[in-house]
């Protein structure tokens, strides 16, 4: 027949180029953004197994010497191109005189238990009875000597002494520079007070809701010459759950303020 012609429908090719348009492009815009932020994520994880002995290099003084073993095996080996090695040490060897007698003695003893703070009961953890637990004190070049025991704290305790340089063993990282002290369980830190100031001990075990909980103490090692005003008062703050607690603490006088444990328990 004549007189009838074939016309595309309306739209045609260029709607359905619309269409593929509006849904391509927000996906190809989303992609280019979502792409390098997944590569740049994955690439920054921590692998799922891996070696501090093989990271680095060795550096003896004089610059980078190749490893023949492959890694830090060789530097283990006694010698190495001339230099002489030492033997290797634990970490638990890295101590403090062990003839040398302590200056300052102290035992703490570690309990988890609820606190009592302004009217209310918290779950916590005290030293020797309360929280803050007492304040050590030694002067600047004595031996200090604290026996820790653990009565009750169910994760275990480790004591750091923070900001103070002490030997490697007794550090208080548990699982790098010595285990933790379980329930039941005793250790001994044993360092030279080298360094006047003002410090702090805390629980380096499960730290964060041990030292929230209020499971430190101060440390003040003054200096050989004394120490010139004639008031030395040192304050512990904290907070506890949300509730702001201070702890004031003068030389030779027994502490004022801090929490207090909420039930029985006697002090050692």
């Amino acid at each position: 027949m004549t007189g009838h012609s074939h016309r595309p429908p309306r739209g045609g090719v260029n709607a359905g180029s619309g269409w593929v348009l509006r849904v391509a492009l927000p996906i190809v815009a989303t992609l280019s953004i979502l792409g390098p932020l997944a590569w740049l994520w994955q690439d920054s994880r921590v692998p799922a197994a891996y070696s501090v002995m093989e990271m680095g290099y060795l550096d003896y003084g004089a610059g980078t010497v190749p490893d023949p073993g492959g890694g830090h095996a060789g530097h283990m080996q006694g010698q190495m191109q001339g230099h002489q090695m030492a033997p290797p040490r634990l970490v638990t060897d890295m101590v403090a005189d062990p003839a040398r007698p302590a200056d300052v003695r102290v035992d703490l003893v570690t309990r988890q238990q609820m606190l009592s703070l302004g009217g209310r009961s918290i779950a916590g953890f005290t030293v020797n009875g309360a929280s803050p637990g007492p304040q050590i004190r030694a002067r600047q070049g004595q031996l200090v000597e604290v026996h820790l025991r653990n009565e009750s704290v169910a994760d275990g305790v480790t004591l750091h002494w923070h900001g103070v340089d002490v030997p490697n063993a007794m550090d208080g990282v548990a699982g790098v520079t010595q285990d933790a002290v379980p329930v039941g369980g005793e250790f001994t830190y044993r360092f030279v007070a080298d360094q006047p100031g003002t410090y702090w001990y805390h629980s380096h075990q499960v730290s964060n809701p041990q030292v929230a909980g209020g499971l430190l103490g101060s440390l003040v090692v003054t200096p050989k010459s004394g120490i010139a005003q004639q008031v030395d008062v040192s304050a512990v703050a904290h907070t506890y759950a949300g509730g702001a607690n201070h702890q004031r603490q003068g030389r030779g006088s027994p502490s004022a303020g801090g929490a207090r444990a909420a039930g029985p328990g006697p002090d050692h």
